[in-house]
């Protein structure tokens, strides 16, 4: 019994102090997961931003949700599949060439991600300004476009 002892009591010393190293790796994996869920999102938004200036519906069709609604200035607006919305929104381009787009303000939560800013484009050659609304929702740790609103 007296070898036991010290077996047992350096077992009991040995789960107490696991047991409090354990929170400290989780809120460092918590910290990594909340940085690389920030850096997907914004990164997803950097490339759909410049698919958007660019003209280049393909460069950004790998985020298209299976199913998008869009709100468009031309007064096209509802739920398009994702092979309608690219016509769709290349269409929207070619007569809506983009000067400048710029999103400022990204709001968040665990599931979504709803981006607005401002659109400048060139329509029948006179400068239009308007609002742009992006929704992306996650989905299998990627990020899918469920949304565009331009008015």
């Amino acid at each position: 019994m007296k070898k036991l002892f010290p077996i047992l009591f350096f077992l009991l010393i040995a789960g107490v102090l696991s047991a409090y190293n354990m929170p400290q790796e989780k809120e460092v994996v918590e910290k990594k997961d909340a940085h690389s869920y920030k850096e997907s999102y914004h990164s997803a938004l950097d490339e759909i931003g410049q698919g958007i200036s660019s003209g280049n519906i393909s460069s950004i069709y790998n985020l298209f949700s299976s199913q998008i609604y869009l709100n468009l200035s031309n007064g096209v607006s509802g739920y398009y599949s994702s092979n309608q919305a690219y016509y769709v929104i290349q269409e929207f381009l070619k007569t809506h060439q983009v000067i400048s787009l710029n999103i400022n303000d990204i709001q968040e939560d665990e599931e979504n991600v709803y981006a607005t800013g401002a659109y400048s484009s060139l329509v029948k050659g006179k400068r239009e300004s308007s609002q742009i609304y992006i929704s992306l929702k996650r989905s299998n740790r990627k990020w899918k476009i469920t949304q565009i609103t331009i008015n």
